[in-house]
């Protein structure tokens, strides 16, 4: 049966699965008479992800051996809670957070990318210790004086990113040594906010590396793309630039730290992010559950998959005496950093 294909432009909203927003997906329509029964629906996932899911090679996945493993294990009699069950743990063998199952009583997705990672962020830390009640809430940035050096959070690229916000925020910046860009436990959203972010920091016009989009359902059939960030028009901050990052930076958060990082003023500290460089696409199964799985690949100006995460240029753990102490290590080595120190 035949399957009408459409190209659409999707967000998911972010407090059902963080983080599903992306700049853009693509989205399969079903025509209504497909069949629903547990088989049709497991070879439905199964063929999906086969065509569009990018990182077989990547993560070195026998997706055909997985199908024989799971496949026999469908019944004709399975309720809808076990074979959603069953469709999640032949998922989950992507190890990819950007993998998701949704229905109307469960949502899988894989966890591992940061679970065994020091959790390197506390806001109750950075609220009580240094915000101290005289932040101030500018657009999505939370936005306070530290000495010398101003200090935002950007606790989501689902967020809206106005250009008035980053124009009080750049005028606040004039007689201060730098800025520092706190996106820790950032879970992602649109990439076109990460790109509009980063695009004031830019002097010139900068290749931050190259997105490969699928073009046909073979596991390689892609094609490059070199992706470049455009300096803005208006006002932009040249100076020095701080990004903390850590394991729960991921999906949109990724492909700024990884913007970031292409750009000569910018300094990367924390921990690797999360990873998730690959623009989803979304599929519409005909018993009313979705099925998500990255569907591109993005990589460094070194050809450095984005998938596993971004590196930061300095590594800072959170240490349990430096939070006794009130003190946030990460953000403690930036403020160092700005004023000459190590």
């Amino acid at each position: 049966m035949q399957k009408q294909v459409q190209i659409t432009m999707t967000i998911w909203i972010t407090s059902l699965l963080v983080p599903l927003l992306m700049a853009s997906c693509e989205k399969i329509l079903i025509r209504p008479d497909a069949k629903d029964d547990p088989v049709s629906i497991f070879e439905e996932i199964w063929t999906f992800t086969d065509r569009h899911y990018s990182f077989f090679e990547y993560k070195g996945v026998d997706w055909r051996s997985i199908y024989s493993n799971y496949r026999a294990q469908v019944r004709d009699d399975m309720g809808p809670v076990e074979l959603f069950d069953l469709c999640a743990a032949m998922l989950y063998e992507l190890k990819d957070g950007h993998v998701n199952l949704l229905s109307s009583f469960d949502r899988s997705r894989y966890w591992e990318w940061y679970l065994d990672s020091p959790e390197n962020f506390s806001y109750d830390l950075i609220e009580r210790n240094y915000f101290r009640g005289r932040q101030r809430y500018i657009g999505p940035f939370h936005f306070v004086p530290i000495g010398d050096v101003i200090y935002i959070y950007y606790p989501s690229f689902a967020s809206e990113i106005s250009d008035n916000s980053i124009d009080i925020i750049l005028a606040k910046l004039k007689n201060k040594k730098g800025l520092i860009i706190d996106v820790r436990n950032n879970g992602g959203g649109s990439t076109e906010n990460a790109r509009k972010l980063v695009s004031r920091f830019a002097d010139e016009k900068t290749l931050v590396g190259y997105n490969y989009v699928k073009t046909g359902p073979g596991h390689e059939d892609f094609r490059q793309q070199e992706v470049y960030i455009e300096p803005h028009e208006g006002e932009r901050y040249t100076g020095n630039v701080v990004v903390l990052t850590n394991r729960r930076s991921y999906s949109a958060t990724t492909y700024f730290a990884q913007y970031m990082k292409a750009l000569p003023n910018v300094t990367v500290i924390g921990d690797t992010t999360g990873g998730g460089g690959g623009m989803p696409a979304f599929h519409d199964l005909p018993n009313g559950w979705l099925l998500r799985v990255s569907s591109s690949r993005f990589y460094s100006p070194g050809n450095i998959s984005i998938e596993s995460g971004v590196a930061p240029h300095i590594k800072v753990d959170m240490t349990e005496d430096s939070i006794s102490d009130g003190k946030d290590d990460i953000l403690e080595r930036a403020i160092r950093l700005f004023n000459g120190r190590t």
